[in-house]
């Protein structure tokens, strides 16, 4: 049984680990019985007298329905009220009201996707929720309180909630909070097809740019590298990807017509000359989005720039992956201060960065889901701020072919440019990666190129999506 993660998870992130389970062939059913047996355990601690159980139209219902059963195997005298017509036995379907005399109302008529500041309840769950609370019972609330957040909250003494904390369960609404795991392998937290549910939805209307402005600065020495990551982030989803390269690199680029040049002051490698040619373009089209470092080198005036740009991208509330050379600019042992975004060194880079600190330590001053380190390897490990962590597995050995990094760069670049935060940006683009790596190398294995990966990106999408 996996225990209980150690970060209050948002409800998206709830949705992303269901999702996971789902693909790695775990039940449902089961995930729900192992919850409704949970609840009607606690709904026994609280109370030997008779249960009102509420139950509602998804699986928080369903929970419900399980917890129950268990409760009348168990012997205690049942009710159950559903807010919609059910196939099971000895249940009331609102406006039926059932009749008895109960120590206990289980609240299971609403889950996390109806829940937050503002939210007002409706029809007959609203119905149910105020002649509930009119009867002056205490009240279990299963996984979260109905109406959490709202002004029509069904107030709970006490609430079961799975797996791990939740975003806002820490109010008034909740009364006492325990957690409890799931049965699910710990896998299931791992970056896979589950972070596809926060790729934003395409939107039948869209115009072109509404998709995101990603601008990828890389190049001098080496020129391919910043193409590679431009062609991932184009197939993530991106509408407008900008290569920005020092003149003579740019000269040496064969472009793909798909990614749109911006060829910098500087001719042989990034200094301080291209920052206001930067700056300039900023102002004009505004990005989402940066990725900034592959095939940049190392040279000092570069990494005086990089820090210059990564400042600039703070400023003006631009997300920013930091990649290969460009690492080496960050300060020592923490993250930049202000800044969003994803750093995605190998081990080698990380232990020069970080100096002994831990990947959480460098995150010690963000919060929530705006910045995330990934150590890139035949695992990669992902750490993001107040005890977020996971881990990317997978692939297939071909991909140490060089350029798999300015992939996973350019991918993550594309996914913050479409307005996904740092958190689910890494989180899936380190799933799509593997899995178009894995899917380009059963084609063409054992000469796997870079190149051969970014339409398999487009691909696995399209299926997880």
């Amino acid at each position: 049984m996996r225990e209980p993660a150690c970060w209050e998870m948002r409800w998206p992130e709830v949705a992303v680990l269901d999702g996971n389970a789902a693909a790695l062939g775990i039940e449902e059913a089961s995930l729900m019985d192992s919850a409704g047996k949970a609840l009607a355990a606690t709904a026994l601690e609280m109370t030997d007298g008779a249960v009102l159980v509420l139950c509602g139209p998804g699986n928080n219902g369903g929970d419900g329905f399980v917890a129950a059963r268990y409760l009348r195997e168990w012997g205690v005298e049942v009710s159950v009220l559903a807010s919609h017509a059910s196939a099971g036995t000895d249940v009331c379907v609102w406006p039926e009201r059932p009749s008895g005399e109960w120590a206990l109302v289980v609240d299971c008529l609403l889950g996390a996707g109806a829940s937050g500041p503002g939210y007002s309840l409706r029809g007959q769950i609203k119905d149910i929720a105020v002649w509930a609370a009119g009867l002056g019972l205490p009240v279990l609330a299963c996984d979260i309180p109905t109406g959490l957040g709202g002004p029509d909250a069904l107030q709970a003494d006490a609430t079961i909630t799975f797996h791990s904390m939740k975003q806002g369960l820490n109010s008034p609404d909740s009364g006492d909070i325990t957690v409890v795991p799931l049965p699910w392998p710990a896998e299931v937290e791992d970056c896979g097809p589950g972070d596809a549910t926060r790729y934003p939805a395409l939107d039948a209307s869209a115009r072109k740019g509404d998709r995101g402005r990603l601008w990828v600065i890389g190049g001098g020495p080496y020129h391919g590298a910043p193409l590679l990551a431009g062609m991932a982030a184009a197939r993530s989803g991106c509408d407008l990807v900008h290569v920005a390269m020092p003149s003579a690199a740019a000269a040496r680029a064969e472009w793909p017509t798909t990614l749109i040049p911006e060829e910098l002051p500087d001719e042989d490698k990034l200094t301080g000359a291209s920052l206001e040619h930067v700056a300039s373009s900023f102002e004009a089209r505004p990005p989402q989005a940066l990725v900034i470092g592959p095939g940049l080198g190392r040279d000092e005036a570069t990494m005086q720039a990089v820090s210059a740009l990564l400042e600039q991208a703070s400023q003006n509330g631009i997300s920013a992956v930091i990649d290969a050379d460009a690492i080496n600019a960050l300060p020592e042992g923490a993250w930049p201060t202000g800044l969003q975004g994803v750093a995605t060194p190998h081990a080698k880079e990380a232990e020069r960065w970080l100096a002994g600190a831990s990947p959480a330590e460098a995150l010690a001053d963000c919060t929530g889901e705006s910045a995330t380190i990934v150590i890139t390897g035949s695992e990669d490990t992902l750490t993001g701020p107040e005890g977020r962590f996971c881990r990317a597995t997978g692939g297939h050995s071909r991909m140490a072919v060089g350029g798999t990094g300015d992939l996973l760069a350019g991918t993550i670049g594309g996914l913050l440019a479409q307005g996904m935060s740092a958190w689910p940006a890494a989180r899936l683009g380190c799933a799509l990666l593997r899995e178009a790596g894995t899917r380009a190398a059963e084609k063409t294995a054992p000469g796997l190129l870079a190149e051969d990966v970014p339409v398999e990106i487009a691909r696995v999408l399209a299926e997880w999506t």
